[in-house]
C-alpha cells in the first residue's frame, strides 16, 4: 500500500507486513510523553477555572458584607407617617426623633394651554390657512381628522398638538406654564369664489396655560413655602398627596433602622455559611487519579454519557487540601472568634460576636458555620446599637498606611469584625488572582498558572515536533526496507527464470 504524504510511503508491498499499523503503534508508544503533557495542560486549565470560580465567590461575599464596616450602615433611619397620604422615607440622618405637620396646602402644578373650536362634526370644506405660534398652517379639503393630521404635520416641532375631541378641534400645548402659549392669528378662509367657508368658529386668539401655584407646609411650628409636593426636610423625604388641616395634624416618627441593620448582619451570616460550605466541599472532594483527562482520540470510541461521567471524575478533587483555601478558612474563623480588644468595645462589655447572638455551630459536621440567635441580636440592636456599630466598624491604627488587619496583628486585635473579614477577603482575592487570575478578567497572562500553561504549550509544541520526526524516520526506514526487499524479489525472480531456461 502506498500512502501519500510529504514523504513517499510504501506500505508492506514487498514484505507483506501491515506497516501502517506497526508505525501507528510505535508512534503511539512514542507519544505517551506528549499525551501526558496534553492531559496535564487540560487538568491545569481546569484547576485555573476552579480557582477563578472560588475567587468569584469570595468576591461576591465581599460585596455582600462590605457595607457592615461603614458607620453609615448603622446610622440609617426609618421614618413612618401617621397618615398614609403623607408619604415619607429616609433621605439621610435626621436630627429629630419626630416631626409634626400641623398644616399643609398642596402646590398646584403648571397646566398646559388648551384652546378648542367647535366644528359640530362637519366636514372641513377649506381650503383655509391660519398662523399658529408664527407657523403658517395651510389646510386643503377633507374631514376634521384630516385637518388634525395636517396641523400636526406642521406643528410637530412647535410644542403644540391637535386632536379631534368629540367633533371639536382641540389644540394643546405640550409645554406647561407661560412657555406653553398658543397664539392663533391671520385666519384666511377664502369664499369669494363661492366655496363654503370653514364651519369652525375661528378667530384671532391667544391662550396660555396656568402657572404653578406654590404650596405651604407647617412642620414643628415652622411655616415653609414649597414649590413642589415632593421635598426633603431634615433628612426626611416627603411626598404630600393631601392637604393637612390643623384639626388633623400628621406625626412623623424617626428612629434607627434596626430592622434594616438586622437584615444586613443576617445576610452576612448566611453568605458566610454559603461560602465556607462551598470551600469545605472543594477541600474534601474525592480525587480520582485513575481518571486522567480524556484526549480527543480517546473520546472517539466513547458514548456521550460515558464522556460526561469520566470528565466529572477527572475534574473531581482539583482543589482537595488546597493550602491557600485552607489557610483562608482558618484565618476567617480566627478573625471572627477573637474578641475586639479596643478600649471602646471593652468598656461597653460587647466585644465578641457571641455577645450579640452569633456563635459557631457546635456540630463538627458544620465545619465552622455561624449560628444566629435572631431574638438576641434584635434585642441588642434595640438597646445597644452604638456598641454593635463599634463591634463591626472599629478600625485599629497603624503607622504604615499600607497595613491592614490581615497584615498587622495589633491592628487586627483593635478592629471590628467587618474590617477583619473585609481585609482578609481582599488579601485572599489577591492571592487567588496571583495564582489563577482575577475573577473578573477575560485574559490572564501574568498569573502563576497562566505562566505554567504557557510553558506547557512550548513543551507540547517541541514534543509534537519530536513525534513527527520519529514517525517520519520510521516511514523512511520501512520504505527503504520495502525497496530493498522489492529489489531482492526482482533479482530472485530473474535468477529463477535464468535457472529454468
Amino acid at each position: 500500500m502506498i500512502n501519500n504524504s510529504t514523504t513517499l510511503r510504501i506500505s508492506g508491498l514487498a514484505s507483506g507486513m501491515n506497516t501502517d499499523e506497526i508505525v501507528a503503534n510505535l508512534v503511539k508508544v512514542q507519544s505517551s510523553r506528549l499525551n501526558k503533557m496534553q492531559q496535564t495542560k487540560i487538568s491545569t486549565t481546569w484547576k485555573s477555572e476552579a480557582y477563578r470560580d472560588v475567587n468569584k465567590k469570595v468576591d461576591e461575599f465581599r460585596k455582600a458584607m462590605e457595607a457592615l464596616r461603614l458607620q453609615s450602615t448603622f446610622n440609617k433611619q426609618s421614618v413612618t407617617s401617621s397618615n398614609p397620604a403623607i408619604e415619607v422615607s429616609s433621605a439621610g440622618n435626621s436630627s429629630q426623633a419626630g416631626l409634626v405637620i400641623s398644616s399643609a396646602t398642596l402646590t398646584q402644578p403648571d397646566k398646559p394651554a388648551i384652546v378648542s373650536f367647535q366644528s359640530n362634526g362637519q366636514k372641513v370644506d377649506g381650503p383655509f390657512s391660519f398662523t399658529l405660534n408664527n407657523q403658517t398652517i395651510e389646510i386643503e379639503v377633507g374631514t376634521l381628522d384630516a385637518a388634525v393630521a395636517k396641523i400636526n404635520s406642521y406643528t410637530k416641532d412647535t410644542n403644540v398638538k391637535a386632536e379631534n375631541v368629540g367633533g371639536s378641534l382641540v389644540l394643546t400645548s405640550t409645554v406647561n406654564g407661560t412657555d406653553g402659549q398658543i397664539n392663533i392669528s391671520n385666519i384666511q378662509v377664502p369664499n369669494s369664489d363661492g366655496t363654503t367657508p370653514l364651519p369652525l368658529n375661528l378667530k384671532d386668539t391667544s391662550v396660555s396655560g396656568a402657572d404653578a401655584i406654590p404650596g405651604k407646609v407647617t412642620i414643628n411650628g415652622m411655616e415653609i413655602d414649597i414649590a413642589s409636593n415632593t421635598f426633603t426636610y431634615d433628612g426626611v423625604a416627603f411626598n404630600l398627596k393631601a392637604n393637612v388641616t390643623e384639626d388633623k395634624p400628621v406625626s412623623i416618627q424617626v428612629g434607627s433602622d434596626t430592622e434594616g441593620i438586622f437584615k444586613g448582619i443576617q445576610t452576612f451570616v448566611e453568605k458566610y455559611n454559603e461560602l465556607i460550605a462551598d470551600l469545605n466541599g472543594r477541600l474534601t472532594e474525592k480525587r480520582y487519579r485513575e481518571y486522567p483527562p480524556l484526549l480527543d482520540d480517546q473520546k472517539k470510541d466513547m458514548k456521550e454519557n460515558e464522556i460526561k461521567l469520566w470528565d466529572e471524575r477527572a475534574k473531581s478533587g482539583l482543589l482537595t487540601n488546597d493550602s491557600t483555601i485552607s489557610s483562608f478558612l482558618i484565618e476567617m474563623r480566627n478573625s471572627l472568634n477573637a474578641a475586639v480588644e479596643n478600649s471602646d468595645a471593652i468598656a461597653s462589655g460587647i466585644k465578641t460576636l457571641r455577645d450579640i447572638g452569633i456563635d459557631f455551630s457546635k456540630n463538627y459536621r458544620d465545619n465552622g458555620k455561624l449560628v444566629l440567635d435572631e431574638a438576641k441580636l434584635k434585642g441588642v440592636l434595640q438597646t445597644n446599637l452604638e456598641d454593635v456599630k463599634r463591634l463591626f466598624t472599629l478600625k485599629g491604627a497603624s503607622d504604615k498606611p499600607t497595613d491592614t488587619t490581615a497584615t498587622n496583628e495589633s491592628m487586627h486585635k483593635e478592629s471590628g469584625f467587618a474590617w477583619r473579614i473585609y481585609d482578609r477577603l481582599n488579601l485572599t482575592i489577591s492571592k487567588l488572582g496571583s495564582q489563577a487570575g482575577s475573577p473578573n478578567s477575560t485574559v490572564d497572562t501574568e498569573s502563576f498558572i497562566a505562566k505554567q500553561l504557557k510553558a506547557l504549550d512550548s513543551n507540547i509544541f517541541r514534543e509534537q515536533d519530536k513525534v513527527r520526526a520519529y514517525e517520519s524516520r520510521l516511514w523512511k526506514q520501512f520504505t527503504a526496507m520495502e525497496k530493498a526487499l522489492s529489489q531482492l524479489n526482482s533479482q530472485g525472480s530473474w535468477l529463477s527464470s535464468q535457472l529454468n531456461m
